[in-house]
């Protein structure tokens, strides 16, 4: 792994927990937000400050900067307000069509194992066993020879159920099958998407302000599909196009960064950012490689505080 201080880097932020907004794995809190900001202290750039140097390649090892993925409601209601106590400015990267209304299941899934079962571990487990209910049974079965926890884990802080679990959601299912059997789970706890969903995601007039407020918004995808790199050239335009105009006209200015979702990307969605014209992007780890500028670094929050915490 890359040495944290001696690489320029953003650190890459997902889900915050209060009152309203779940606790549960992988959130933090105002307070660890907070933590991390102190800890870090004067490297921490604004957006457009980080934005420019690294577009003139002039950024310090020392320079950092603060990213937000997948246009959540909570890094608004939470995060923000912490953001400007210390007067900082980050950027923000969003998927688009929940922006103009849609529901992408795999955040309410995500709310799904966290508030209704007492465990992430009870939720795998209930995941596993309905596996084995369903058609997919011997695939998934077959497949798992190929699994290695060690192999497949792009993050230290993920157990061998998360991998397990990514493993087969990912690379064995793929989306239609494993959207039904997470639809055959929802359907026994009786609940409504629509209403389940409506405290996930931010709105238009949420990214605007940001926007008034001189952060970044950047392309996520339109879709926020969990392995772009697999889809078709045509199909991974048609997820950074749409992202982008409906970015542009939601924004009225074009839309410059990125940030791959799920840390999926290959060169195909390189020269299709280029076309669009973005100028930077940030990978979703500090892995030690040649980077274009479209890979800059991030360090997950869950690093960070686990390091301030030993």
């Amino acid at each position: 792994m890359t040495n944290q201080q001696t690489v320029p880097h953003g650190i890459m932020f997902h889900h915050f927990h209060d009152e309203r907004h779940v606790n549960g794995q992988g959130t933090i809190s105002a307070k660890q937000l907070e933590q991390i900001i102190e800890y870090y202290g004067d490297r921490l750039l604004p957006a457009k400050e980080w934005f420019s140097k690294a577009k003139a390649n002039c950024l310090a090892e020392k320079d950092v900067c603060l990213t937000f993925d997948d246009a959540l409601l909570c890094q608004y209601d939470i995060a923000l307000p912490v953001l400007e106590k210390y007067s900082l400015t980050a950027f923000w990267f969003v998927y688009s069509s929940v922006l103009a209304g849609g529901i992408e299941k795999l955040e309410v899934y995500r709310k799904f194992r966290t508030v209704c079962f007492s465990s992430i571990d009870q939720f795998y487990n209930d995941f596993f066993s309905t596996l084995e209910e369903t058609e997919y049974q011997d695939m998934v079965a077959k497949s798992l020879e190929n699994y290695s926890h060690e192999n497949w884990s792009n993050f230290p802080f993920y157990t061998k159920h998360d991998t397990k679990f990514r493993f087969i959601r990912d690379t064995t299912l793929g989306v239609e099958r494993y959207n039904k059997v997470m639809d055959v789970m929802i359907k026994k706890h009786n609940i409504d998407i629509t209403d389940f969903s409506s405290d996930l995601w931010m709105s238009v007039d949420n990214i605007n302000t940001l926007a008034d407020k001189n952060h970044i918004i950047g392309l996520h995808s339109h879709t926020h599909p969990t392995q772009l790199s697999m889809l078709s050239v045509q199909e991974q335009e048609n997820e950074y196009r749409k992202n982008f105009d409906f970015l542009r006209e939601a924004l009225g200015q074009s839309p410059k960064t990125v940030s791959h979702p799920c840390n999926s990307y290959s060169t195909d969605t390189f020269s299709i950012l280029r076309n669009l014209k973005i100028e930077i992007g940030f990978r979703a780890n500090m892995e030690n490689h040649l980077f274009s500028e479209y890979e800059f670094p991030r360090e997950d929050h869950a690093n960070i505080i686990r390091r301030i915490e030993q």
